[in-house]
C-alpha cells in the first residue's frame, strides 16, 4: 500500500512520512469531535526501496521514539514548559507532578526505576513503536486535569484498544504524559510497544515481534468512540447506578448476613486447619503456608463491617498514591531500607500494641506487610479462641445417637456462636485503630524522609567542603616546599 499525506490520519501511518508531528496535529484538530485520537508508528526498519532521505528521517525518528536519542519523546513529554504550561497553577496536577516522574500508564504513576526499565526495553528488539496523542477540546479538558482522571481514562480505554488491535495487554509497555501548555486543548502524549516477542518464528526456533505496524481502522474507530463516550454525561447510566444503589441499601441487611456467614465459615475452616500446638502469630514461620487464607479471611471480615471497610479502602487508596512518590523521594537506598524493615516486621511474631514498631518503618512494602500482620493477628486471636472452645471427642466408639456426644457438641457450638457474635459486633473497634495507625504513619513518613534526606545532603556537602579544604592545605604545603 502506498502512503501519502492524503491518507486518512489515525490509521497507523508511519511517522517518517510526515514532515513533522505539528503537520499531523493541525490536520487532525480540524475535526469537530470532542476527543481526538491520533496514532502513528515508527517501524524497526524501512523497505529496501526506501530513499536516502527517508532512511535519514527514519533514523532520527527511531532515535526519538525508542528514547535513545539526545532529544527523545520522554524528554519532550517531561519538558517543564509542556507539562506545566503558563496557566498551570489553575490545575491541581501541578504539585503532584512536581513530586513524580510526570509519566504514567494504566496502572498509575511510574517511578524512575520503572521508566528506566521501559527505556531499556524500547531500545531492544526489532519492534515497532506506536505513538500519538489524545486531545480534548476546551469544554471537556476538565475531564483530564488531575492525575487520577488521566489514569482512569487510560485504564478504561487502552487495554481494550490493545485487544482490538490484536495485542496482549499484559505484554505491552505504555508510557503517557499530560501536557498543560495548551489549556484550550489539554492532551495526553503516549508511546506503546511490545515488551517481548510472542509470535512464533516459522523459519527458525524462537519468537518474533509483530512486523505489521498498521492498526486496523476498526480498532482505531472503536478507541475514538470509547474516548468520546468518556466525555458524555450518560443519564441512563446514572439512573442505572441509582437503582443499583437503592437495591443495595434495601438488601444491605441480607448482604451483611451473607458475608458474616461466609466469614464464620472461614474462621471455622482456619480453626480446623491451623495447628493447635503452635503459636498463632501471623509472622511466625509456622503460619507462612496459611497467610493467604488468613489475608482472605481478614478481607471478608472487613467487608462485613462498613466502618472498618471505609477506613481500609481509604488507607489502601493512599497507600497506592504514596508508593511512587516515596520511592522517588528515597532514591537509590530505598531497596536496602526495604530489606531491613521487612526483616523487622517479618520477625515480629507476638501481637504488638498499636504504635509499637511503626516509627521504625519508612517504606511502603514494610508498612503494607505490617498492616497485613496486624489484621492477620486479629483473625488468629479469634481462631485460637474458637479452637479452645471446639469439642474434640476422645477416641472411643460412640453409639449412633450418643447423648453425651450430642450435648458436648451442642455446648461447643453455642460457645463458638457467642464468641463470634461478640467478635462481629466489635469488628470496627478491633480493625479501625490499626488501620488508623498505619494511615497516620503514612502521613508522617513523607516529612521525615524529606528531613532525613536534607540531613544526609548537608552531611555530604560538609564532607565535600572538608575534603576540598584538606586538598587546598595539602597543595599549599606542596607549593611552599617548592
Amino acid at each position: 500500500m502506498q502512503f501519502s499525506r492524503k491518507t486518512p490520519i489515525g490509521i497507523g501511518i508511519p511517522d517518517f512520512l510526515f514532515s513533522s508531528t505539528k503537520e499531523r496535529r493541525k490536520q487532525i484538530e480540524k475535526q469537530s469531535t470532542p476527543v481526538i485520537f491520533d496514532i502513528a508508528y515508527t517501524p524497526y526498519k524501512l523497505p529496501k526501496n526506501a530513499t536516502q532521505k527517508e532512511i535519514e528521517t527514519h533514523r532520527k525518528n527511531r532515535a526519538f521514539f525508542d528514547l535513545s536519542g539526545e532529544n527523545n519523546l520522554y524528554k519532550y513529554m517531561t519538558t517543564e514548559g509542556k507539562v506545566y504550561g503558563k496557566e498551570a497553577e489553575r490545575f491541581t496536577m501541578l504539585q503532584y507532578l512536581q513530586k513524580s516522574t510526570g509519566v504514567f500508564n494504566q496502572e498509575g504513576l511510574l517511578s524512575k526505576e520503572q521508566v528506566k526499565e521501559i527505556k531499556k526495553r524500547a531500545r531492544t528488539g526489532e519492534k515497532n513503536l506506536w505513538h500519538g496523542f489524545i486531545s480534548f477540546n476546551e469544554e471537556d479538558s476538565k475531564l483530564i486535569d488531575t492525575p487520577e482522571k488521566c489514569i482512569d481514562l487510560v485504564k478504561k480505554t487502552f487495554n481494550q484498544f490493545f485487544r482490538d488491535a490484536g495485542f496482549n495487554p499484559d505484554n505491552m509497555d505504555l508510557l503517557c504524559a499530560l501536557h498543560l501548555d495548551r489549556p484550550e486543548h489539554l492532551h495526553i502524549h503516549y508511546l506503546f510497544f511490545e515488551k517481548e516477542p510472542k509470535i512464533k518464528n516459522k523459519r527458525a526456533k524462537g519468537f518474533l515481534y509483530r512486523k505489521k505496524g498498521k492498526i486496523s481502522f476498526e480498532a482505531i474507530e472503536k478507541m475514538t468512540e470509547r474516548l468520546n463516550a468518556f466525555t458524555l454525561n450518560d443519564d441512563l447510566e446514572e439512573k442505572r447506578l441509582a437503582v443499583h444503589d437503592a437495591l443495595l441499601r434495601k438488601s444491605s441487611a441480607y448482604s451483611t448476613a451473607v458475608m458474616n456467614d461466609i466469614a464464620r465459615r472461614m474462621l471455622k475452616d482456619l480453626a480446623d486447619k491451623l495447628p493447635r500446638d503452635k503459636p498463632l502469630w501471623y509472622a511466625s514461620k509456622e503460619m507462612a503456608p496459611y497467610r493467604s487464607d488468613i489475608d482472605y479471611a481478614a478481607r471478608w471480615l472487613l467487608s462485613s463491617n462498613p466502618e472498618a471497610l471505609d477506613a481500609d479502602q481509604a488507607f489502601q487508596k493512599e497507600l497506592r498514591q504514596k508508593k511512587i512518590r516515596l520511592q522517588d523521594k528515597m532514591g537509590a537506598w530505598y531497596r536496602e531500607r526495604v530489606n531491613k524493615e521487612l526483616h523487622i516486621v517479618e520477625n515480629m511474631e507476638g501481637y504488638t500494641e498499636l504504635g509499637d514498631g511503626m516509627k521504625r518503618l519508612y517504606t511502603i512494602e514494610a508498612i503494607e506487610w505490617d498492616y497485613k500482620r496486624r489484621l492477620g493477628n486479629i483473625v488468629l486471636r479469634q481462631v485460637r479462641k474458637i479452637q479452645d472452645e471446639q469439642y474434640k471427642p476422645k477416641y472411643r466408639p460412640y453409639k449412633v445417637n450418643d447423648k453425651a456426644l450430642k450435648r458436648n457438641l451442642t455446648i461447643s457450638a453455642r460457645k463458638i456462636q457467642r464468641l463470634n457474635e461478640g467478635f462481629f459486633a466489635s469488628l470496627g473497634e478491633l480493625f479501625t485503630p490499626h488501620i488508623s495507625t498505619c494511615h497516620n504513619r503514612l502521613q508522617e513518613i513523607e516529612k521525615e524522609i524529606e528531613y532525613e534526606r536534607k540531613q544526609e545532603e548537608a552531611k555530604e556537602k560538609q564532607a565535600e567542603e572538608e575534603r576540598i579544604r584538606q586538598e587546598a592545605i595539602r597543595r599549599a604545603k606542596y607549593s611552599w616546599s617548592k
